[in-house]
């Protein structure tokens, strides 16, 4: 059996916003070697131990890129125009599992049409939510949803106050949300952990330790 400081870990979206602070967390425990995923590698040698092109729109990119993975962390951007945020993570799952990935780490948010019962719709919430299953039905050994509670304010930054809440229905929608994700706090079936990430101080403290050690109790 490998050690912890012998396993690696492949980031996808290395250089982004959430992989960024993924890598240098995982570099900072010393716990496991780091292997950056991105679609221009030249331009992020010095990123991680390896920098691999991968690109999730060519999933015959992510085979070589997961080969000899023990953890994958993946995040999709719902921003970036064109996104099929579905098909995306489901080829990297089934890249994952055919690389005989152990731990596999999802970026992920909760799903408010299902909580709202219709009432709102936040699709790039929503969508995400959708690749949870394809996810807990991989059969990996371990699996992870990081849920980012980020949205504790209105879209234009306004604080979730009294009056707010009254008049802002996205107000009303971020304690909804909120509930959400501190009801998924703690262990889940099959192995699996989740865990909200409020900071970037958050996923620096966090990250290694679930990979780390996988279930939470």
């Amino acid at each position: 059996m490998l050690s912890n400081n012998e396993r690696l870990i492949a980031v996808i979206g290395a250089a982004g916003q959430q992989g960024g602070p993924v890598v240098r967390a995982l570099q900072a425990s010393n716990q496991f070697k780091v292997r950056a995923l991105s679609r221009n590698p030249d331009k992020h040698r010095d990123l991680a131990d390896e920098v691999v092109k991968a690109d999730l729109n060519r999933p015959e990119t992510l085979k070589a890129a997961f080969e000899g993975a023990h953890g994958v962390f993946l995040v999709t951007n719902f921003w970036e125009e064109g996104t099929d945020e579905f098909k995306q993570a489901t080829a990297a799952v089934r890249a994952a599992k055919d690389a005989g990935v152990k731990h596999f780490v999802w970026s992920t948010l909760p799903n408010v049409k299902a909580i709202s019962g219709g009432k709102f719709h936040v699709p790039h919430f929503t969508g995400k939510a959708k690749v949870d299953r394809i996810v807990k039905e991989a059969g990996f050994a371990n699996h992870t949803f990081r849920h980012r509670a980020f949205l504790l304010s209105g879209p234009c930054g306004c604080s979730c106050s009294a009056k707010n809440r009254q008049t802002d229905p996205w107000a009303g929608l971020s304690l909804l949300i909120q509930m959400c994700v501190a009801s998924t706090w703690g262990t889940l079936p099959n192995s699996a952990t989740s865990w909200p990430e409020h900071s970037h101080t958050r996923i620096r403290s966090a990250v290694a330790s679930i990979f780390h050690s996988p279930v939470i109790s």
